[in-house]
């Protein structure tokens, strides 16, 4: 009897010895989880403690919050599934130790896409009846499980009645895959033959670089951002399509916590020299400060820094040389503004700037209503050659321009026009290409250009009230969180930039976009940063997190039938700083919108403080509906008075030779 314990004990010693031995001892047939994810993977997502992760990232404010939404509540929805699979067997699993979870996007359909979830078995997948053991879990869930031969592996469907989704299940060397679109799977079986991914260098490059310490890792393949776009818009976005042609890959830790969301890592791009970003790299690296002069009321806030403009000039046109057609196109531009103007705009333009140029949209001021708040600064490294250079540029538009050049002082600043087009965009991208034929002064150490002088008016009555970013404690605490030093650096004020960006689409879009509206805005402020490291770019992203909560009152809406007594009202209630605007840039013309439109409610001609030549109205829709003059202050003349479809609804006769008028039209008659 001991002999046949003693032998018992012996045998399960050597079994134990046998499964250590093969568990941790014989090499592992592992492969990198990036061999199995097709190549069109659009993100990434990468953690090594998935469990760990999941509940510290589902206990967050922000994910409670994303989680109503309905592309994150997809993701939600595929995570909790896997995750309670795992818990829900726990035995199994233990076996495995830490796991390592990735996600990947694909687009599946012109509208849509899906997810593939890869699960690193490690030890586990020596065991041959893992497959059998799945299938019962599966069954035992109530689902309906069916087995195929692909590539000689098998896929397991599940399929719940309750839902009407199917899942898909395969064991692909060390990984267990995932995924509600049976083509993942089966182009991720593909993928191992011959992978793309896993060998390609950039990624590889970006993939050793990208730090570990974070709530999990995010990849971005920027080749497919044009695809992912396309799956909420129908309108092609130049930047993005430019973005996705000279950015390569990033690799990015991801950071949630109850008050901001976080990515940090690196970014590579593309070995075509023809790029901005190229020139920028090569560039240095640039203060951001233009935020000392930029208004409180700054929407969205785009900087480039480099050692200096010569510097930045310089390396452009060692990138764009590399390519004969750009540059082509670039020389050819080049020249034919200096031809015409007689003047260098290496010189002119560049030699005196400095080590930031900034692109700027902002909140509309009670002087900018209706319109585009758009402005371009530029860092001088000295404001006197500043002024020097763009003075000998006014004075040979005036020779060779039939434009004139205008000049008005305001306070203690100088507004002039500069007829130059398409300046901005050749030298800084198409970012630039909104601001065109240009106005101009000098605040600070910048120079401010803008499409309209109400804009900069606007920005030097927040400048001398000291309305400005950098007295804005949220904004100046939310900048520390980035280096100071940068090549490119954004800022969007969301509450802000919403109304900005919903203002520029058309009405079917605007409904898409509305139901999306409070997450836009919960993200109160966003911030991207590149910073030139090498032959890459240090990557960093924050998004400063506070619910935002509608307004639901009832908004009154003042009467739109007295819009004549609305014109005088006006013009009695305005302030020197709009009766200057009137007088200097509006031809002493006033006029009013409709709501937060840009269609025109009326407008009428003024003189010396009262409503005094034409006066015109107009229904929502554009058509006429008021036709009419003052003389100083009253109405004059034959108004006329229109249905929408323009037939003449009435006529009113005002002032002795109105009336004459109108007793002769009778007479006629």
């Amino acid at each position: 009897m001991k002999k046949g314990i003693l032998w018992f004990v012996a045998v399960l010693g050597i079994i134990a010895v046998g499964l250590y031995y093969w568990f941790y001892l014989t090499p592992d047939k592992n492969v990198s989880a990036f061999y199995l994810i097709p190549k069109d993977a659009m993100y990434v997502v990468e953690t090594g403690t998935p469990i760990e992760s999941w509940n510290r990232l589902s206990k967050s404010d922000v994910w409670k919050f994303l989680k109503k939404q309905e592309y994150f509540g997809d993701i939600g929805k595929n995570a909790d599934y896997l995750d309670s699979l795992i818990n829900d067997n726990s035995t199994l699993f233990s076996l495995f130790g830490n796991r390592d979870l990735l996600i990947s996007t694909h687009k599946t359909k012109a509208k849509d896409y899906d997810f593939l979830f890869l699960v690193n078995l490690k030890k586990g997948s020596k065991i041959g009846f893992i497959e059998e053991t799945l299938e019962q879990i599966l069954k035992s869930s109530g689902l309906r499980v069916e087995t195929k031969e692909f590539k000689n592996k098998s896929i397991l469907s599940a399929y719940n009645r309750a839902t009407k989704e199917t899942l898909y299940f395969s064991i692909v060397q060390n990984y267990l895959l995932c995924s509600y679109t049976n083509q993942l799977i089966e182009s991720s079986i593909m993928e191992v033959e011959e992978p793309r991914l896993g060998r390609d260098e950039k990624f590889l490059n970006i993939y050793q670089e990208t730090p570990e310490d974070g709530l999990a890792k995010l990849y971005i393949n920027y080749s497919y951002l044009d695809d992912f776009m396309a799956c909420y818009t129908d309108q092609p976005n130049p930047m993005i399509k430019d973005l996705s042609k000279v950015m390569n890959y990033s690799g990015l830790k991801v950071e949630v916590e109850d008050e901001f969301a976080g990515l940090e890592g690196y970014t590579n791009i593309s070995d075509s020299l023809d790029s901005y970003l190229k020139a920028l790299m090569l560039s240095g690296k640039g203060d951001i400060k233009a935020h000392e002069i930029l208004p409180s009321r700054t929407a969205i806030y785009h900087t480039l820094g480099f050692k200096s403009g010569e510097e930045f000039y310089k390396n452009l046109v060692d990138v764009l040389q590399t390519d004969e057609k750009t540059w082509g196109e670039f020389e050819s531009n080049k020249n034919t503004v200096e031809r015409f103007l007689k003047i260098d705009l290496e010189r002119d333009m560049l030699s005196w700037v400095g080590d930031e140029v900034a692109y700027v949209e902002n909140e509309p001021s009670k002087y900018t209503e209706h319109l585009d708040d758009i402005m371009v600064v530029m860092k001088a490294n000295s404001i006197n050659y500043a002024k020097e250079r763009l003075d000998f540029i006014a004075d040979q538009v005036k020779k060779r321009s039939p434009a004139k050049f205008k000049k008005v002082d305001y306070k203690d600043y100088t507004i002039k026009f500069l007829d130059i087009k398409g300046v901005f965009k050749m030298f800084f991208g198409k970012l630039f290409s909104k601001l065109e034929k240009p106005y101009y002064t000098i605040v600070g150490d910048y120079v401010v250009f803008s499409n309209n002088p109400r804009t900069i008016i606007s920005l030097i009555e927040d400048y001398e009230s000291k309305n400005t970013l950098s007295n804005d404690e949220k904004f100046k605490d939310f900048l520390d969180k980035f280096n100071q030093e940068s090549t490119v650096f954004s800022y969007i004020a969301s509450n802000r930039a919403f109304p900005l960006f919903v203002k520029k689409l058309d009405a079917i879009t605007k409904a898409g976009v509305a139901k999306n509206e409070v997450y836009f805005r919960s993200f109160c402020d966003l911030g991207f940063q590149l910073s030139e490291r090498d032959d890459k770019f240090f990557t960093k992203v924050r998004m400063n997190f506070l619910e935002y909560k509608p307004d639901t009152g009832v908004i009154a809406i003042d009467s739109l039938a007295d819009a004549e007594e609305d014109a005088a009202a006006m013009l009695d209630s305005m302030d020197d700083v709009q009766r200057f605007l009137m007088t200097k840039f509006e031809h002493n013309v006033i006029r009013d919108f409709y709501g937060n439109s840009d269609n025109l409610r009326f407008e009428a001609e003024t003189k010396r403080g009262d409503l005094h030549g034409r006066y015109r109205e107009f229904y929502e829709t554009g058509e006429l509906k008021v036709y009419g003059r003052y003389r100083r202050g009253e109405k004059r003349g034959v108004w006329h008075y229109y249905n929408k479809d323009a037939t003449l609804q009435r006529k009113e006769r005002f002032g002795i030779v109105g009336k004459m008028i109108g007793k002769l039209e009778d007479e006629l008659e």
